[in-house]
């Protein structure tokens, strides 16, 4: 057995502090030297190792090939990795095999010999952590290939342009991921000119984290893409990158707009069967008693003329000031109160100069909805509370609106004389006009009223609608 040729005790330590293997073999394959970490790694005493072959910490199956290498290198010796571009195994005491990086390096000693001095690394962690980064790319590859969204990356610095840009950006838009890598301005030119000022700044280190931008796609058409981005810092905090997800929602949007018209057409209809009810059920009928009237004076030999004419012009006047004040409401009652009110102020302003009857308002004072939304619910109420007004004979009557689990709630209800559900005509406005604008919510409706008990309406809107309506109530 070989002396071990390091005598000095500082630079051992030195060595055998070493995290990776440090080996010396001699001109003849033996181990002359093994450091500490040799033993921890290969799981061999160091005592066993010593004048043994180096091939004993290589898979029997790759040794002869390795003897072979091994007498080239002692033809000609330099400093250089083991095994450039292979993937080298070496194998422990117990027999497992794990993957090393190896680098070789002659070493002349001071008795004049030459050795070889090896140091190997485990690098099994790293291939571990290699495998599992490149399954994970693999995966994120695939995933932005088949995705119907469009991903990118855009760069701040040093040039601002696209570093990424995912497949399905040639489906939606016909140019492909390169186009726009070597073209940094293509996706101004394919951007709608009044929607520029927004990619701008959506490709900016002011992005916002969401907007909508038109694009024209190789046919021409025009496309509504929604972005949701990300800033990318460095460590100083500066934005220098942009990564987003860009949707097509050109149909979304298509469908948004065919159903708001379609919408406002029924909103349309209802407003001229609400203003049809309302003109028969209160002007008509208020013309039609004045000439009841004059009728009556006619036929009364106790009235003069002036006397008649006198009724009927009150009569008129009344009518006309019931006018006026219809026309008003037609003209600025919505679009009035909503641009300065909020609902739960609007719902009550329904239940003012009541006239006698007592309400009883429940409503949160905070309570937002999306505007068509909003609409929709007010003017629902106000045609229960006219109803109400109209037919009831009620001392006391109440609104209320609230949310459950399941949507929202608005309640209507008097004590006044009630009345038979089955028994109201097909071609009553009150109770159609409120039949219809519950569809257009998408709720139910529950009315519970006898002759001489009151009634009580009931709306119930789903909840996905309320969401819909961006519903926002405090203390809900």
């Amino acid at each position: 057995m070989h002396a071990a040729p390091l005598d000095d005790a500082a630079f051992r330590a030195i060595v055998d502090a070493n995290p990776d293997c440090v080996l010396l073999v001699d001109a003849g394959g033996l181990i002359v030297y093994a450091n500490a970490q040799t033993e921890r790694i290969f799981g061999y005493p160091l005592t066993d190792l010593l004048g043994r072959r180096i091939e004993v910490l290589i898979p029997e199956r790759h040794r002869p090939g390795h003897a072979i290498h091994r007498e080239v290198f002692g033809e000609h010796p330099e400093t250089r990795p083991m095994g450039s571009g292979l993937d080298l195994l070496a194998v422990r005491a117990d027999g497992t095999e794990f993957p090393v990086e190896v680098g070789l390096s002659p070493l002349k000693l001071a008795n004049g010999e030459t050795c070889t001095m090896a140091v190997a690394r485990d690098i099994a962690a790293r291939k571990r952590s290699e495998a599992a980064l490149r399954r994970s790319e693999e995966r994120h590859r695939l995933l932005a290939e088949h995705v119907q969204d469009v991903i990118y990356r855009y760069r701040l610095v040093p040039e601002p342009g696209f570093d990424y840009m995912s497949p399905a950006v040639s489906r939606l838009v016909g140019h492909t991921p390169e186009d726009f890598y070597a073209d940094p301005n293509l996706i101004y030119r394919i951007t709608h000119p009044d929607d520029r000022s927004i990619v701008e700044t959506g490709l900016s280190a002011r992005a916002p984290d969401q907007y909508v931008v038109r694009v024209y796609d190789h046919h021409g058409g025009l496309r509504a893409f929604e972005q949701h981005v990300a800033r990318i810092r460095d460590d100083g905090g500066h934005v220098v990158a942009i990564e987003g997800i860009a949707r097509d929602v050109t149909e979304r949007r298509a469908a948004d707009e065919e159903r708001s018209h379609l919408l406002a057409e029924i909103e349309t209809r209802l407003e001229r069967e609400r203003i049809a009810g309302d003109l028969h059920d209160d002007i008509i009928q208020s013309i039609y008693a004045v000439g009841l009237g004059l009728h009556a004076d006619r036929a009364d030999d106790d009235t003069d003329k002036e006397t008649a004419l006198a009724h009927a012009i009150e009569g008129l006047n009344t009518v006309i000031s019931a006018l006026r004040t219809y026309m008003q409401q037609l003209n600025g009652d919505f679009e009035a109160h909503a641009a300065n009110d909020t609902l739960a102020r609007r719902l009550e302003s329904l239940a003012e100069d009541a006239e006698g009857l007592r309400w009883d308002v429940k409503v949160p004072p905070e309570c937002t909805l999306e505007p068509a939304f909003d609409r929709h619910l007010y003017l629902l109420a106000k045609e229960l509370v006219s109803n109400v007004r109209r037919h009831a004979h009620a001392s006391r009557a109440g609104i209320e609106l609230h949310r459950t689990d399941r949507g929202l709630v608005l309640t209507v209800w008097d004590d006044g004389n009630g009345f038979d559900r089955d028994a109201v005509p097909s071609h009553s406005y009150g109770l159609r006009s409120v039949d219809h604008r519950v569809g257009m919510l998408g709720g139910t409706i529950e009315v519970d009223s006898e002759p001489g008990r009151g009634t009580r309406i009931v709306v119930h809107v789903p909840l996905d609608r309320v969401q819909d309506g961006a519903l926002s109530a405090a203390g809900d």
